[in-house]
């Protein structure tokens, strides 16, 4: 199943910020406010949500961090910059469960749509992106430098369309969903490959997915 993308994420918005007025973003806890509470409340509300204060949001799965902006939130603290994580990424399951008031179903979560693997991102004709920018594995133990991305890539593409990406590479309209996504990340595994980014795991955020048992 495929969704339409919506690839602006919350570090998508803070880098924004910082390309569009030239000043590096405010440190987050210095945007969350609650009436009493002094900056170590902040820090220490945040750290009790599992945000790492001090450290780059976009190190953690997105689910996590809407999970930490919820949970924050829930505390009573609003955000002084009016941003509201959900309102960006309204499909993300955490946001979803939020909306509707229960936990998801599992057929449900595998439905939502799934933005953290590049190999299914559609390619807008004028973005200027092309296919072998959308290779998103490489062999086990395959060299990492520059000069050896293209035949990394080369071994990798027919790969990944034999698992279920798009061919060519951002040739589909949508993005994929959780649980497609899945299964083509366990076949990329199973075929001897490994993520240029495991943070574009499925399973590293939902291990409960169905293509993630065991």
């Amino acid at each position: 199943m495929f969704r339409k993308i919506q690839l602006m994420t919350f570090p998508s918005v803070v880098i924004s910020v910082f390309f569009l007025t030239g000043c590096p973003p405010a440190a987050e806890y210095t945007q969350w406010q609650r009436p009493s509470t002094t900056e170590e409340g902040v820090k220490s509300a945040m750290t009790e949500c599992g945000d790492p204060v001090g450290l780059s949001m976009n190190t953690l799965p997105e689910n996590e961090q809407a999970l930490q902006f919820l949970c924050m939130q829930h505390r009573g603290f609003t955000r002084k910059d009016g941003f509201d994580f959900c309102q960006v990424r309204a499909d993300l399951p955490a946001c979803v469960e939020k909306k509707q008031g229960h936990p998801l179903s599992q057929s449900r979560l595998e439905a939502l749509p799934y933005h953290a693997d590049e190999g299914f991102y559609p390619i807008n004709p004028d973005s200027g992106r092309y296919e072998d920018m959308q290779v998103t594995w490489r062999k086990v133990g395959a060299p990492r430098g520059f000069s050896t991305q293209v035949p990394n890539n080369r071994e990798a593409l027919p790969v990944m369309y034999a698992c279920g990406y798009p061919k060519p590479l951002g040739s589909n309209l949508n993005v994929a969903s959780i649980g497609r996504t899945a299964k083509a990340q366990r076949c990329m595994i199973d075929h001897g490959f490994e993520p240029k980014d495991k943070l574009m795991l499925v399973c590293r955020a939902y291990p409960q997915v169905t293509g993630c048992k065991a």
